[in-house]
């Protein structure tokens, strides 16, 4: 799901990974994601951290709480948010604005190949556990 309260942005992104072959949904604010999130599964919430009503920081909290499997990359033009604030906020990695899309697609790619390799680890060692 990409979340970002600008239009030609979440537009822009959302094609883009579209035509990349993603299953793409957008949403127009951290309010509305969450409403969205509350009924629906998503793998990876691309959020932008400036918005009205829910800052991504706020959402990537939120989402944390109710749907933990769910990867988030907060996106931000702003220099009051560092990447350790996304982590402790939830997140897994930060992009600056403007979103050069080839980086922001391999930022992407490593999200779900780090989330693969976390699950087979975490599978690996739960089948183990059962098998002892």
């Amino acid at each position: 799901m990409v979340v970002d309260d600008d239009y030609l942005t979440r537009t822009a992104i959302s094609l883009f990974l579209s035509q990349e072959g993603y299953e793409v949904k957008s949403v127009p604010d951290g309010i509305e994601a969450a409403k969205r999130l509350s009924v629906e599964s998503f793998d990876l919430v691309l959020s932008d951290f400036n918005m009205p009503g829910m800052d991504g920081l706020s959402l990537a909290k939120q989402i944390k709480q109710v749907a933990s499997q769910t990867a988030i990359i907060i996106m931000s033009g702003s220099a009051d948010i560092k990447p350790e604030h996304v982590v402790a906020a939830g997140g897994i990695d930060f992009i600056e604005k403007p979103i050069i899309l080839e980086k922001l697609l391999a930022r992407i790619e490593l999200a779900f190949a780090t989330a693969a390799s976390h699950n087979e680890t975490r599978f690996d060692l739960e089948k183990s556990h059962f098998i002892s």
